[in-house]
């Protein structure tokens, strides 16, 4: 998408065009990617029209063809510290999806989700990589466990929502086992934007991409791409994580049993919510 003609990304002083802003999330709050509890880490706040200058938008004044794109993945999720911005409210009183929608209520939202179960181990691998501790499939699995157990507990006392959106996730644990709950975050971005979320998963794209981006092009109303296969064989990008895959080794028969007992019901309210049952990701 990054290189349709009529999309505009935020563009570095060095030309480099990341796909995520995390405007909505962290700069209008003046917060970097953990939280903002240590003064020494916190970051300026960003002004929606200093967030609108990086953007590109000066194309799009008119051409009603250009459309400004933020491929930002937190934005389904990421609230953190809303506990302490509203500490008399049980849950998140938004979410990203309310804060768009008022500034712009013609937003096309894709979402884009993975069968959870491989979105965590990856997320365990990726963000992980960098750092000294050995990481294997039983440390792996010593990591679900515990965060099961927290997860659950967490629902005795506070709504699925609460602990969803739960701070706690951005920098207290090695895992996110929360961030797959898809139900939770994509019932508020339907509640927010109705027939203009288009939801898809990644098998879809991974088994059908041309059809899947001519589907996602038609969506956000840009021109379609005169040759659409030569266009995706172009900008196709690997999935970096495979070799560090590889070498780890996969997930244990255990630890993929526990994953599918837990996120079973939440894929089936998903499904249910969508009236589709490829969102059950057949685990």
């Amino acid at each position: 998408m990054m290189n349709h003609p009529s999309l505009t990304y935020q563009t570095h002083a060095d030309g480099e065009i990341p796909k995520e802003y995390h405007y909505w999330t962290r700069s209008r709050l003046a917060r970097n990617k953990w939280l903002f509890a240590d003064p020494k880490r916190r970051e300026v706040k960003e002004s929606f029209k200093k967030f609108l200058r990086g953007t590109g938008a000066e194309r799009v004044i008119g051409n009603k063809e250009m459309q400004i794109v933020d491929g930002t993945p937190s934005l389904l999720w990421d609230l953190a510290g809303w506990e302490s911005r509203y500490s008399q409210q049980y849950e998140p009183p938004y979410s990203n999806g309310d804060l768009i929608r008022s500034v712009t209520p013609r937003a096309k939202i894709i979402g884009l989700l993975r069968n959870p179960i491989e979105r965590l181990y990856s997320e365990y691998l990726y963000f992980w990589q960098q750092k000294t501790e050995v990481r294997t499939p039983k440390s792996f699995h010593d990591e679900v466990v515990k965060e099961i157990g927290l997860f659950n507990s967490c629902l005795k006392s506070k709504t699925l929502r609460s602990c969803c959106y739960s701070s706690r996730a951005m920098n207290e644990v090695k895992i996110r086992i929360e961030l797959g709950v898809y139900v939770c975050f994509i019932d508020d971005f339907l509640s927010a934007f109705g027939s203009n979320l288009l939801v898809l998963t990644l098998e879809e794209y991974r088994f059908y991409p041309i059809e899947t981006l001519a589907r996602v092009f038609n969506f956000i109303e840009v021109p379609a791409v005169d040759n659409i296969t030569s266009f995706f064989s172009e900008n196709e990008i690997k999935n970096g994580n495979t070799d560090l895959k590889n070498k780890v080794g996969e997930i244990l028969p255990e630890t993929h049993k526990l994953l599918t007992e837990f996120y079973n019901p939440y894929n089936a309210m998903l499904s249910h919510l969508l009236n589709d049952s490829k969102y059950e990701f057949n685990i």
